[in-house]
């Protein structure tokens, strides 16, 4: 990342990608030795060109590697031979490309492993724009503008294009540009810790299509909450679709998106779902350092009526709360503003405001000073002007830098209606030098703020312990492999505290009479069989079986029913359950991503859990405030507490049963999915029974 000197295999008298790593080296004044490698040449780009990285006169610190993919194995081999502790790969055809690639991939793997500092493959390289030190193979444009925003992707495209915009159109400042491709040694968390604990970094993004350590990611984000640094993650890769073009491009796993997006959640990183909302929010963050107000109600100014309805509408779908103005800002803004206009949060300073140039600067003036805002939101429309053409936000930009040369603790934003176009420099470097970013499209600047005062939250919130996982009771039993019989199910679900209803096995019907009547009526009977895991689709359920006959008539339709439904299914008899009258259908669950490993599902169950989609997720460790809140974000979760004369559910038991969940789920790392659907949440003081149960290892 601070190279002292940098060779660079495969330069040539051609313009290539590794000869542009040569000329932007020279271009943005890199101070090290810089020492071109290619056995064809004398000199390029008017340095000395050495046939190898043995000729060199001194060990390069780091080497760029442009050449065939089959070649860069033994070039790096000899890197390393020859003192080189770090490498940065362009080349493609690596992971992403077949076997081959994959058999290449691996041998630089082992490279890494031997202790080479990988970037890499297929990559357009590192950054570090303070030293000019451009590792980097695209064709940046100029002037660089350093500041505290660090970035790291493993889209090459995409490092280069968010950079460049944030430094050239929003005047956003950038220290590190990483582009870590396939990921074949560093990889994107290594990169995130980097810039976490870099002291010229203020603001981390990432654009990430797989993860790959993410114990090092959660780390990291740890670290970055006690820095109170911000990391911003665009993740992709949420449909099919995205996932196959993922492992075609750098030979990444997506991975569960559910998942992660909880475990990101849970680590406090700022999650945004598009380039705008990305670019948008670093810009805001950037600029945030230092803003300590607690709280970030907004006032939404604009010349625009038809934005002031509009911007509204974005902040109610974001949450973004705009207070209503105080008595007094209103008389004072219809001391100067025309009899038409109708002072309110938004406000629209009207058509006025372009024609007489007095009105803007006292807008801005009461709206800096009211009590009930903590953010002024300025709506400017900043597209370079035509030739001749009028541009009011020169002028509206350099009457809030000039007010804003008065000390406030405010923070001001300022956006357009939506983006396209070039922006206007004069109107941005004015901004710029008042600390005030700029921001593109009404709703991704509604989702900026709403991502700004989230993250805020998250850091004033008390850092929790690490919930206790209570003693291993029997957790370190061996279990059986599959979908575990209904015995072994009922035993590890027992050992972690989750209640089962009573539930007899039996092998006929005489036996289910017999539990039947040691149960007492009414029952439910159920198929007992590993092999099916939806009872009632397989019509292996019968409720409300009152007698000794009904029990006998229910034993016989579902084991018939199931032999229709599953011929080759595992059939161990029925199981006699007590019949559970009320209670509120819920479900809870286990689902396991193979690198974020297990996560625990909260939801409304019974049948239609896959219709409704009502869940929450979160990873382990869970504690019971984040049992809590699972809970409470839930869309039904108004169910429990008690609606139209339904008395309030045993939340605190629910929560209860969520903690022991993710006891078991850390306890048995080879648990693959576990489903309590339905778990009844009994009236508040009753607690919680699961009715239904499946439990499988892998």
């Amino acid at each position: 990342m601070k190279p002292a000197s940098i060779a660079v295999v495969g330069a040539s008298q051609r313009m290539t990608r590794a000869t542009r790593v040569v000329a932007n080296l020279q271009r943005f004044g890199y101070g090290g030795r810089i020492f071109p490698i290619n056995p064809k040449y004398g000199e390029i780009l008017g340095l000395p060109c050495y046939p190898d990285l043995a000729s060199t006169p001194e060990p390069a610190h780091s080497v760029v590697v442009a050449i065939p993919a089959e070649q860069v194995p033994s070039v790096l081999t000899a890197a390393v031979a020859s003192g080189v502790r770090g490498a940065v790969v362009l080349s493609s055809g690596f992971g992403e490309a077949g076997p081959a690639g994959r058999a290449r991939q691996a041998e630089l793997e082992q490279l890494a492993e031997r202790g080479l500092l990988i970037c890499g493959p297929n990559c357009y390289g590192v950054f570090n724009i303070a030293l000019g030190a451009s590792q980097f193979s695209a064709d940046v444009a100029e002037p660089l503008r350093p500041g505290g925003v660090g970035l790291v992707s493993q889209s090459g495209g995409f490092s280069h294009a968010i950079g460049e915009y944030l430094m050239q159109q929003r005047r956003v400042g950038l220290n590190y540009i990483v582009s870590c491709g396939n990921q074949a040694g560093l990889t994107v968390e290594d990169y995130v810790a980097y810039l976490v604990e870099d002291e010229s970094t203020t603001v981390v993004g990432a654009f990430v299509e797989g993860f790959k350590q993410p114990e090092r990611f959660r780390r990291a984000a740890a670290r970055a909450r006690e820095l109170r640094k911000p990391i911003v993650v665009l993740k992709v890769g949420r449909s099919e679709n995205a996932r196959q073009a993922m492992l075609a491009h750098t030979g990444s796993l997506a991975g569960t998106p559910e998942i992660i997006e909880a475990a990101l959640k849970q680590c406090g990183a700022v999650q945004v779902s598009s380039l705008n909302e990305m670019i948008d929010t670093l810009a805001l963050l950037s600029a945030t350092t230092g803003y300590r107000r607690a709280g970030w109600r907004v006032s939404i100014t604009s010349g625009l009526g038809g934005e002031c309805g509009r911007a509204a509408d974005a902040a109610d779908r974001a949450g973004i709360e705009l207070p209503p103005l105080s008595d007094a800002s209103v008389e004072q803004l219809r001391g100067f503003m025309p009899d038409f206009a109708n002072p309110r949060n938004p406000l629209d300073g009207t058509g006025a405001m372009y024609e007489d140039a007095r009105i803007f600067p006292q807008l801005f003036d009461v709206l800096l000073r009211e009590e009930a805002v903590d953010v002024l939101a300025v709506n400017l429309r900043v597209n370079v002007p035509k030739p001749g053409g009028s541009a009011p936000s020169r002028e509206f930009s350099r009457a809030m830098r000039d007010r804003l040369r008065q000390p406030t603790d405010r923070l001001v934003v300022a956006f357009s209606s939506f983006a396209g176009g070039d922006l206007d420099p004069e109107v941005i470097q004015t901004l710029a030098e008042a600390g005030v970013p700029f921001l593109e499209s009404t709703e991704s600047t509604m989702q900026a703020l709403r991502n700004a005062r989230e993250h805020q939250r998250f850091l004033d919130r008390p850092v929790a312990a690490r919930p206790a996982t209570g003693a291993p009771r029997a957790s370190a039993r061996p279990v059986g492999r599959g979908v575990l019989a209904n015995a072994e199910a009922m035993r590890i679900l027992g050992e972690f505290g989750v209640p089962l209803v009573e539930t007899i096995p039996v092998k006929d019907a005489e036996g289910a009479v017999l539990a039947a009547d040691r149960i007492g009526y009414p029952v439910v009977i159920k198929i007992d069989s590993p092999d099916v895991a939806h009872k009632t689709d397989a019509g292996g359920v019968r409720v409300g079986c009152g007698d000794a006959g009904a029990v006998r008539v229910a034993v016989r339709d579902v084991l018939d029913a199931v032999r229709r439904h599953a011929p080759a299914a595992r059939l161990d008899g029925v199981l006699v359950q007590r019949m559970i009258a009320g209670g509120t259908e819920m479900i809870l669950g286990v689902k396991t991503d193979p690198l974020f490993g297990p996560a625990i599902v909260c939801g409304f169950g019974g049948i239609f859990v896959e219709q409704l989609r009502d869940v929450s997720l979160r990873v382990p460790p869970v504690g019971r405030d984040d049992a809590a809140a699972m809970i409470a974000e839930l869309r039904g979760a108004a169910l429990l507490a008690g609606v139209r004369g339904r008395p309030a559910a045993d939340v605190g038991a629910l929560a209860d049963a969520i903690v022991g969940l993710a006891a078991l789920a850390e306890a048995h790392q080879s648990l693959r999915a576990l489903d309590l659907n339905p778990l009844l949440v009994l009236d508040a003081g009753r607690g919680v029974v699961a009715v239904d149960w499946l439990v499988e290892f892998a």
